[in-house]
């Protein structure tokens, strides 16, 4: 992997996408999270742990994709 997928944000703390697997990444998570709402509706605790399971994948692409010399070019 040359550069990061994800880089520091211009403001404040946090990663921000700084290239174009970011988005990606960035774009199935969202994808993710709608069909893990849809699929399990409510408040019970398997809908809660689905959400749970997505957002740790995505953090641990954050985490692993992650260079403090990527920046975002928006």
């Amino acid at each position: 992997m040359k550069r990061g997928w994800f880089g520091p944000k211009l403001f404040g703390w946090g990663a921000s996408p700084a290239s174009w697997e970011g988005w990606v990444a960035t774009l199935v998570f969202v994808i993710a999270m709608v069909g893990v709402s849809l699929l399990f509706p409510g408040d019970t605790a398997v809908a809660w742990t689905a959400r749970g399971a997505v957002l740790a994948a995505y953090l641990a692409v954050v985490v692993l994709t992650f260079s403090s010399k990527a920046r975002s070019h928006l």
